[in-house]
């Protein structure tokens, strides 16, 4: 069941329809993370190198994560906007890469509570 101040008002980057309902405030969070880092791999797809490291580091001799390393790998073969639309999609592909999603960069949680705020 979604609240009132559980669905957003945002702009979505060109081309991408945005999730608007959640079950909870924290898969709402979590949405609003991965909508900051998408802006960030929009300005700055430098950062997919960044990415890469991670999973290379920390996640492909992981067996455990070895279904989240080809997915993420996968996925970072796509070209940018591809990417975003793929990690804000409102489908069981879009929230597994966000739960699953390497480091890119850290987005500040004051950031993340000024998003929430302007949002809702």
């Amino acid at each position: 069941m979604v609240t009132r101040g559980q669905k957003l008002h945002l702009s979505a980057p060109v081309g991408v329809e945005l999730k608007q309902e959640f079950r909870d405030a924290h898969e709402r969070r979590a949405y609003l993370r991965a909508y900051l880092l998408a802006q960030r791999l929009l300005e700055n797809p430098a950062l997919l190198a960044r990415g890469r490291a991670f999973l290379d580091r920390f996640v492909k001799t992981d067996p455990r994560q070895r279904q989240i390393y080809a997915m993420w790998s996968d996925a970072l073969t796509l070209p940018v906007n591809k990417l975003v639309t793929a990690l804000l999609a409102d489908d069981a592909r879009g929230a597994a890469l966000r739960e699953t999603a390497p480091v890119f960069v850290v987005i500040p949680a004051s950031e993340i509570r000024a998003l929430e705020k302007s949002a809702a």
